[in-house]
């Protein structure tokens, strides 16, 4: 537990964003099936949820040499091997993901697990997925027991209505498949830009495919190493600066925000715009998260301060570290912060004042929860659980916020 005394902090304050973790995971998968070696550049500590995908990756015979700013991924010479104890993916459904779809590639039984919390979380779509591709696979969430190879089919339908995930699994493992398939996507996709950051970041090492009329032609080819790649900041974690900005009116909040590939850019123009008190148009108030449900919580807790509104499009956010959607209102009811849950969004009254909560917030082992939590907390004062799961993200937060 975790004691966060309010505060009224001054002056201008340096907010560090850490490495991105969609981006390094990305890097260091494709790293480890290039033939040469691959220098990964970055500012700040990745956080432990990168750290799961190299100790992932290792057990597979890959090398990393692990510096400040930077690390030097070694790929076997010989290719990755069947890891011969558990897959751990820690808290990170990406990295379960991804190693699930590298485990089908080998003729073994391999097993992919996480922390409790990962334990919580559906893996259906990839699931079936590996299935229709003739792989056995024990159950619909983690632990599970995966038997391949996968057996490549010339047609082949992905469900992305609730994650992108299962396919940009399949696009970083395909330069083992020997027959082309086409990978036709399924529903209205969610987390169009991950998807496209996953395509963009494969076509580096030499990917060709492309994504056209909701179909993508994957089949096998080389993995080239550029030689170094350098890791954006983990721009879904800016909106948490904004809010800490905007709690506190004598302090200026800077940050150094990169986002080479536009992930959130429009999103974030919009928490960005401080606002007047109330709006004309209900329109006005309405944020789209379709594309950037992992912000939802701060996003809400920006709203609720302000001139409130609601949140859409974020239903998807349900299967995440925890059901967002649902544990963000209860965050913010435990700050005194008025909202209701939807069937795929939040309504947020604004113009609410935090005020310390009465009982000990719950993370649910969240992070993004966690940190949103601080941030409150850092107005009004709160005690807050299992503070320790931020450092999957951001591992120099708490140190951060005890600057102020």
């Amino acid at each position: 537990m975790e004691l966060i005394e309010a505060m009224t902090p001054m002056g201008v304050f340096e907010y560090k964003l850490p490495p991105s973790k969609s981006h390094m995971i990305r890097e260091l998968m494709l790293a480890s099936k290039s033939k040469n070696e691959t220098e990964i550049i970055f500012d700040g500590a990745p956080g432990e949820d990168i750290i799961s995908m190299s100790n992932c990756l290792q057990l597979m015979g890959v090398e990393i040499i692990m510096n400040d700013g930077n690390w030097l991924v070694k790929p076997p010479k010989d290719g990755l091997t069947a890891p011969k104890v558990n897959i751990d993916c820690g808290n990170s459904g990406t990295v379960a993901k991804i190693m699930s779809v590298l485990a089908a590639t080998f003729d073994s039984e391999i097993t992919i697990d996480g922390d409790s919390s990962l334990r919580k979380r559906s893996n259906i779509e990839l699931a079936e997925v590996l299935r229709e591709m003739g792989c056995e696979v024990s159950g619909n969430s983690f632990p599970c027991i995966i038997k391949g190879p996968l057996k490549v089919q010339k047609k082949l339908e992905v469900d992305v209505s609730k994650t992108s995930q299962p396919i940009t699994a399949l696009i970083l493992s395909s330069s083992e498949f020997g027959e082309r398939m086409n990978v036709k996507l399924l529903g209205e996709e969610v987390s169009k830009g991950y998807l496209q950051l996953t395509i963009n970041l494969a076509k580096k090492w030499g990917f060709k495919g492309e994504l056209r009329n909701n179909s993508i032609e994957l089949i096998n080819w080389n993995v080239k190493s550029p030689g170094s790649v350098k890791i954006p900041c983990e721009i879904s974690l800016y909106p948490m600066a904004i809010l800490l900005d905007r709690l506190h009116p004598n302090l200026q909040v800077k940050v150094d925000t990169d986002d080479p590939n536009n992930l959130l850019v429009s999103t974030l123009e919009k928490l960005e715009k401080k606002p007047s008190k109330g709006y004309e148009r209900p329109e006005q108030g309405i944020l789209n998260l379709v594309n950037a449900s992992d912000i939802i919580t701060p996003a809400a807790a920006l709203m609720a301060i302000s001139a409130g509104g609601e949140i859409v499009g974020a239903a998807h956010s349900k299967g995440k570290e925890s059901d967002r959607i649902i544990k963000t209102c209860e965050l913010l009811n435990a700050f005194s912060m008025n909202c209701e849950s939807t069937k795929d969004g939040i309504i947020l009254i604004g113009n609410n004042i935090p005020k310390k909560p009465k009982k000990p917030i719950k993370t649910h082992m969240d992070h993004r929860l966690a940190m949103t939590a601080v941030i409150l907390g850092t107005s009004c004062g709160a005690e807050i659980d299992d503070i320790e799961i931020i450092k999957v993200t951001h591992p120099e937060f708490m140190d951060m916020i005890k600057r102020l």
